[in-house]
């Protein structure tokens, strides 16, 4: 009988692929948070803004967000979001999108508008990026 150490000892580098895949599984989770947790794709942020009216509001950087953005959102650097934040109340009656170049600083930016009592939020999973990888139309400021 094979005890476990002579097994991991012996087949290193299937226990070296293993960890590594499930690291690949774990560390997008734990910098983005869970999916379920007011994540969507394009798609589904397509249906938030067409049935519910969502507002969607791009944290990226002004010269990010004049390179390109969703159509109908509003530049609200992330920088500048807490002291901004009360300028959000008057879109609280509709959902919140959240959206930035790869869906992290969304999150982050998702718990602190928590903190400033919103709770309708909802972030755009992979950002900009995958928005554009969905073929979705964008627009540019000062064409």
């Amino acid at each position: 009988m094979v005890s476990t150490m002579d097994f991991i000892s012996s087949n290193s580098w299937l226990v070296i692929a293993v960890l590594v895949s499930a690291g690949y599984l774990i560390i997008p989770r734990l910098m983005l948070g869970d999916a379920t947790s007011g994540g969507l794709g394009p798609q589904a942020l397509v249906q938030l803004i067409n049935r519910k009216h969502a507002t969607v509001i791009d944290v990226r950087e002004a010269k990010d967000f004049e390179a390109g953005s969703i159509v109908g959102a509003k530049n609200m650097p992330f920088g500048s979001l807490k002291e901004r934040a009360h300028e959000l109340k008057k879109f609280e009656k509709h959902p919140i999108a959240l959206v930035c170049a790869s869906g992290a600083k969304s999150r982050t930016a998702q718990k602190l508008l928590a903190k400033e009592g919103f709770d309708d939020l909802h972030v755009l999973i992979g950002g900009m990026s995958a928005w554009t990888q969905a073929s979705l139309p964008t627009s540019r400021v000062g064409k």
